[in-house]
């Protein structure tokens, strides 16, 4: 039975074979990656809760938010190394593959040592900034700045899980972290329960746990079979042209995380002025919240899939194959949103009573929650259209687009229309801000991929024309 599952999502070609179904095959073990790291999330929380104390699980939640705009804006980064791996690969063009591989991974080590470093030193200035609670303020910045030290991990763990992806291997990543998973949950009750290290034994096991990851994939990459390219220390340099064609790439990709995140402070801030005092309206949001981390998993991965897959073709130089990648993507997309919308309809008690246990909690998530899976499939093709725009190796619409869109529409929304206008000043309109700005960035999206797409279409075309005129000069 597990050998028919691995064949099942084994590492296939991306430039051949029924398109349709590899697209979601390759994404489901990407969605599980995300949603065991929500999970695990949630477990730390709970272990020291129980473990601990609730001051030691308000300070680590304290710092949720500014790891997870950590976290998005490096994942953002490293899928400058899947777009161009994946179209070296698709090209046939194992020096460059192998270039891109050596160059990404000493760059996840530089970096991630040198944010590491800084992160450590001014983690009581960034809790600061965020205006973390006095009475534990202590233990989150303990927790912080033993977090930063495992940064470089966390580095490795996200490129080199890339890279495998850019291969066509989406597998190797997901088990490398339920492995790290399920050895952070063991270390999380060793070091919380009998040896009551607090929030200290929880932030060493998540150390631990993104060690192992690493490691994991790291030996995928110097020994995995499938392999298209493997590591080889000898080659541990950085190519200058190389890092130069991923950053263009990744950096817009992760200030797109970073200027998406941003607003959400403000919206954050927005629900406190609503019913000032209301316990109940803030954990109804933050229930909420949790369920659609799940949801943005599903569809996360659907894009990122459709844009490995619209990278290697681009460099397999299959124009049909990129039209199919972009239909197909955008079809799984759409099933997936209408079973979010349906689950949610059915389900939506029973789950945000996993996180509140009152009426007035659950009716006030469930306003958020409509709100967003009703209307996710508009988030899909927001973060679609970016993921197709990013495989062409168009990175900077996408992030102009959520700066623009996302960043400063939802800011002038809240200032202007929410904090003035009385009727607007609900909990309802102050999430209605998400699905308006979902519709306006994908409307600017589109109109981008279509500019660009024909473009780009035809200078493939006139590639292939000119290959048989460069074989024979040869």
């Amino acid at each position: 039975m597990l050998k028919k599952i691995a064949h099942i999502f084994k590492p296939r070609d991306m430039t051949t074979g029924n398109i349709f179904f590899k697209i979601i095959l390759f994404a489901i073990p990407a969605m599980l990656t995300t949603m065991m790291q929500l999970l695990y999330t949630t477990i730390d929380l709970t272990t020291v809760h129980y473990g601990d104390s609730a001051e030691s699980m308000g300070a680590i939640a304290s710092n949720t938010a500014l790891i997870n705009l950590i976290v998005i804006v490096f994942v953002g980064v490293s899928l400058g190394a899947n777009v161009v791996l994946s179209e070296a690969k698709g090209a046939g063009n194992h020096k460059k593959a192998s270039k891109v591989l050596h160059t990404s991974l000493v760059f996840a080590v530089i970096s991630g040592f040198f944010v590491g470093v800084l992160g450590f030193f001014i983690s009581d200035n960034l809790l600061e900034l965020m205006g973390t609670e006095a009475h534990y303020f202590a233990k989150a910045a303990l927790y912080l700045k033993i977090y930063f030290c495992g940064l470089p991990f966390l580095m490795v763990y996200n490129y080199a899980a890339q890279l495998l992806r850019a291969q066509g291997d989406s597998v190797s990543p997901f088990l490398a972290l339920l492995i790290a998973g399920i050895i952070n949950v063991g270390f999380d009750c060793l070091f919380v329960f009998p040896m009551h290290m607090g929030v200290a034994g929880v932030a060493l096991a998540t150390i631990i746990a993104e060690a192992i990851s690493a490691i994991i994939c790291v030996f995928v990459l110097i020994k995995g079979k499938h392999n298209y390219v493997s590591l080889k220390v000898k080659q541990f340099r950085i190519d200058g042209p190389v890092l130069l064609e991923v950053l263009k790439i990744g950096l817009p990709a992760g200030l797109q995380g970073f200027f998406f995140s941003l607003p959400n402070v403000f919206i954050q801030s927005s629900l406190y002025t609503i019913d000032p005092g209301n316990v109940n309206l803030e954990n109804g949001a933050t229930a909420s919240g949790n369920i659609e981390g799940y949801f943005f998993a599903v569809c996360d991965a659907i894009a990122v899939s459709t844009m490995t897959y619209i990278a290697a073709n681009i460099g397999a130089k299959k124009k049909e194959n990129i039209k199919k990648s972009i239909l197909f993507g955008l079809t799984w997309g759409a099933i997936f949103c209408l079973i979010i919308a349906i689950v949610t309809l059915l389900l939506h008690k029973p789950l945000l009573s996993l996180f509140v246990d009152n009426q007035e909690s659950i009716d006030a998530g469930y306003t958020r929650l409509s709100l967003m899976a009703y209307l996710y499939f508009f988030d899909f093709t927001m973060a679609f259209t970016a993921a197709v725009l990013r495989g062409m190796k168009r990175s900077t619409y996408p992030m102009i687009t959520t700066l623009v869109c996302c960043t400063g529409l939802r800011i002038l929304l809240i200032l202007t229309v929410f904090n003035n206008v009385e009727m607007f000043h609900t909990v309802f309109w102050l999430y209605a801000l998400f699905p308006i700005t979902w519709v306006v960035a994908t409307i600017c999206n589109v109109i981008a991929i279509l500019i660009t797409l024909p473009k780009d279409l035809r200078k493939l075309d006139d590639s292939i024309k000119r290959e048989p005129q460069i074989l024979q000069e040869q």
